[in-house]
């Protein structure tokens, strides 16, 4: 059996890099079709600007285009769906992704999650509930997919990269359907119907930490690039010292024949030294706030990265021992316990918006980053505040600058301690 080819190209230029990496592939010219409408696919998910590591390099993406257009193509398109709650212009304008791109000679821009030309693609043997998918005829009928993920922690899949990036594919509704059933079989399922043929990943500043929102970018100065997403996505792991056996995805992706995940089936092209561990703190789980009851059932990624970062800042700011006596819900749930005081009972985000009365109440899909910490504090529902008043905006933003500070100390205390540990430099 043909082994799965990764290359990796290292440097500080992302130019070389990208066309370094293709080269090891073949060239451009093998990968790309002379006259072909190509569809990039970055991350950008969320709003944040390029240096937190949030969302695809922009020089990256750049980059890419530069190297593409080498292959002339017809037509270059960057599409996205950001996350549910995220307005997708809005996340490639803040990345900065919208403007390098356009500076490298983009032809179009399109945002997946408003598209109305759909296409109703049946899932056949679907693994998940997620039974059928709308999408964009231009993203079924273009020639070439290229995945561009950016390499990050995350809170539902312990990372993101070239697998998990697909999931940004499809509408709000898909979206919400996948985090209510096994996402890691629903991400598959869509893989079966709409598969990139080729990824090329932003390692250049991956991101540890508690993605997908707070991130702490890493110079590790290296950009991936392969046909085969799971090859990709095991190298990109193994780079990073993270265990393959307790990424959730693998054995469904090679059920699937999307791809080989063992070593003995990857050829490395290029650098092939691991250089340091990442920081994945969502390994430890909420069990490690058991002080707590935590309910994460039927939670999506967004909602689950908030808890996470609610409860590191109650440690930050020393208010973790004084709260625990809260409950804390979150997703979408047919029933709540009864018999908690309201003033304890914490119900985040709209999932939970029935259940209002029955406790203090956090308004939001997902909430803004203070509301939960706030709720636990102040005991206070954190529903119907207008922050376009200018008083009220400037009382949040000072609260907000006041705590910054000693949660990015905890944060940096926290990864400098992983670094000791893993002899990381």
């Amino acid at each position: 059996m043909s082994k799965s080819i990764v290359s990796i190209a290292k440097g500080d230029d992302p130019e070389k890099m990208v066309e370094q990496a293709l080269d090891l592939l073949g060239g451009v010219q093998s990968l790309i079709k002379k006259e072909s409408t190509v569809v990039l696919k970055p991350n950008a998910g969320h709003p944040g600007p390029a240096e937190t590591s949030i969302n695809t390099n922009p020089a990256f993406v750049s980059a890419v285009i530069k190297t593409i257009q080498k292959a002339n193509p017809k037509k270059i398109i960057v599409a996205e769906a950001a996350a549910i709650g995220c307005d997708t212009m809005e996340c490639l304008e803040a990345s900065g992704i919208k403007q390098a791109a356009i500076d490298a000679g983009v032809d179009d821009f399109r945002d997946i999650k408003s598209d109305k030309d759909l296409i109703k693609i049946p899932i056949r043997d679907a693994r998940s509930a997620v039974q059928k998918v709308l999408l964009p005829r231009f993203l079924v009928e273009a020639e070439h997919l290229v995945n561009l993920p950016i390499f990050k922690s995350h809170c539902s899949m312990v990372f993101t990269c070239a697998l998990k990036n697909m999931k940004g594919v499809v509408q709000d509704k898909v979206h919400y359907q996948m985090h209510q059933t096994n996402l890691a079989e629903a991400m598959m399922d869509i893989w079966s119907v709409i598969k990139a043929d080729l990824n090329i990943v932003d390692m250049i500043r991956p991101a540890e930490g508690f993605g997908p929102h707070f991130t702490m970018p890493t110079d590790f100065g290296c950009v991936l690039a392969g046909k085969d997403p799971v090859a990709v996505d095991a190298t990109a792991c193994r780079l990073t010292g993270l265990d393959l056996g307790i990424v959730p995805y693998f054995g469904p992706a090679n059920e699937r024949g999307l791809g080989s995940f063992k070593e003995d089936e990857i050829e490395i092209r290029g650098l092939e030294k691991i250089r340091r561990v990442f920081w994945f703190p969502y390994l430890e789980g909420f069990d490690k706030y058991p002080e707590y009851t935590i309910d994460t059932t039927g939670a999506c990624s967004s909602c689950l990265a908030l808890v996470g970062l609610t409860m590191e800042k109650l440690k930050s700011l020393n208010q973790y021992d004084a709260n625990s006596d809260v409950t804390i819900l979150v997703g979408r749930k047919k029933e709540i316990p009864e018999g908690i005081p309201p003033e304890k009972l914490i119900l985040i985000g709209d999932c939970l918006k029935k259940f209002k009365k029955k406790g203090l109440y956090v308004e939001g899909c997902p909430p803004g980053e203070p509301a939960p910490h706030w709720a636990i504090v102040d005991r206070m529902t954190a529903e119907g505040i207008d922050i376009s008043d200018p008083e009220i905006f400037n009382i949040v933003r000072g609260r907000m600058e006041e705590e910054a500070f000693p949660f990015i100390e905890h944060m940096i205390k926290l990864k400098e301690e992983h670094d000791k540990q893993h002899g990381n430099k």
